[in-house]
């Protein structure tokens, strides 16, 4: 089924344009609705219909299908349609080197999670969305104006790294079926330079060529090489779960940076849930904010930048340290080995981030739909939280997830493990590094669960 519709002409380009008209119907939605009360917007974040959705359904859903199936989301983003209708029309000039690295995406994902969300709330407040969406969709429109094929997508979208490192674990792949065919084909309709700008069946745009793919990273599965090619010779098709990742993976410099990142932010978003590790957790940023008298504006800035950069970073660099002198390995090899052990774990605990957050935001709806604007909700709520009881989610549910967290922790630490053992290591002290990496950050997460979800 995903293959006929990949190959079908306008399949993917009518969900396009749905998800575009959902996006502005979100974007409509929430402008105009605002608080300056921090208090009122950890409320209003889930009363609002429009932040309801985006922060708790269609962000999850994302990481979800990314770890699951790939890339998915890129087949349905809209900003794929937006960046490719205005390219046809710009400049075309081609990037240079430091757009092609991947720092902007690592950058522009970092800005996002330190200013956007733990600075001005987008996450909360409706507005702030709503105007961080609007910039979304023009950013990829002047950047398909100036720059030529899909920039937007392959170097600048800021959840294109999340996306390509969270592909590795997917069951999923789009290959060629036959390269011989591939290797025989004089017209190379997929690559050609002719169908670059066409409408349907654009050759790709993302500087790839579907012979050479070794690994789920980069390709965002848009489809058009599947009406492209004239030979029939492209499909998805199923591999073993993880298989990517026990590949010879090169990471890029950009791409190590941006999981660090994701790394600190994940064991934010878990252990934020527990009191008790919460208050571990914020220990040092809220060291810094005292003793230098940061302002409240600047606080969130503060913990973020401390939370997902300083600490992470910290915490690889020693580890690479006694890898690149004790054990020999060179600097790009000990972060990728470091980086791909601890991607499992990660990427177990996002994934229950996101299964908590959906869960837990159900007893919102009913208030969301009646109340889209959702002040008037986020009102009675504050004044009664009884109303959002729920017998069900307390009694089956949440026990239930609780059980599951510590499984996916587990299975993303065999994993781990599998990845360490099949890895290319310069001696047994490299390998053990690897695995007492994989151990520390596992135990954070397991330690945490076991007395937040199974305990208490």
């Amino acid at each position: 089924m995903i293959n006929k519709l990949f190959k079908n002409k306008y399949s993917l380009t009518i969900i396009q344009l749905l998800t575009l008209t959902v996006f502005i119907l979100l974007i409509y939605g929430a402008i105009g609705v605002t608080t300056n009360d921090s208090d009122f917007a950890k409320v209003l974040r889930n009363t609002n219909l429009s932040n309801l959705i985006v922060w708790s359904y269609w962000w999850p859903l994302i990481i979800v299908t990314a770890i699951f199936f790939g890339r998915f989301w890129c087949t349905i983003c809209p900003m794929e349609l937006i960046t490719s209708f205005f390219g046809r029309i710009g400049l075309r000039k081609k990037p240079g080197t430091f757009l092609k690295s991947g720092w902007i995406i690592t950058l522009f994902y970092a800005i996002i999670i330190v200013i956007g969300i733990h600075t001005l709330s987008i996450h909360r407040i409706p507005q702030n969305m709503a105007i961080y969406m609007l910039i979304l969709f023009a950013i990829a429109a002047i950047v398909g104006l100036i720059w030529e094929k899909r920039t937007f997508c392959t170097y600048v979208c800021p959840i294109g790294h999340l996306l390509g490192l969270y592909s590795l674990l997917s069951f999923k792949k789009l290959r060629v079926i036959d390269v011989d065919v591939c290797k025989t084909c004089k017209t190379k309709d997929c690559v050609s330079k002719e169908n670059h700008y066409k409408f349907i069946g654009r050759s790709c745009t993302s500087e790839l060529y579907p012979e050479k793919l070794k690994d789920n990273r980069d390709c965002i599965l848009c489809g058009q090489c599947f009406k492209s090619c004239t030979h029939n010779n492209i499909a998805i098709t199923k591999q073993r779960m993880a298989a990517d990742i026990f590949t010879n993976i090169n990471l890029s410099w950009a791409e190590i940076t941006f999981f660090v990142i994701v790394s600190g932010f994940v064991v934010y978003e878990i252990l934020s849930g527990w009191k008790v590790s919460k208050e571990i957790l914020m220990a040092t940023p809220n060291f810094i904010n005292d003793e230098f008298s940061v302002s409240s504006n600047l606080k969130g800035t503060i913990k973020a930048t401390t939370l997902f950069i300083l600490l992470p970073s910290i915490f690889y660099f020693a580890l690479v340290i006694v890898k690149k002198y004790l054990a020999q390995e060179s600097w790009k090899s000990a972060y990728t080995q470091l980086v791909l052990a601890i991607l499992p774990i990660t990427a177990s605990m996002h994934l229950l981030k996101a299964i908590l957050k959906t869960t837990s935001r159900i007893p919102y709806w009913n208030f969301a739909i009646t109340d889209t604007e959702g002040i008037k909700s986020a009102e009675l709520i504050i004044n009664n939280k009884e109303l959002l009881s729920n017998n069900f989610l307390d009694s089956v549910i949440f026990p239930t997830i609780s059980i599951i967290s510590i499984i996916l922790s587990v299975i993303g630490l065999v994993i781990s493990f599998y990845v360490i053992k099949k890895q290319e290591h310069k001696n047994n002290l490299s390998k053990t590094i690897s695995v007492l990496s994989a151990l520390i950050y596992f135990s954070v997460f397991f330690i945490t669960l076991v007395f937040w979800k199974v305990l208490s």
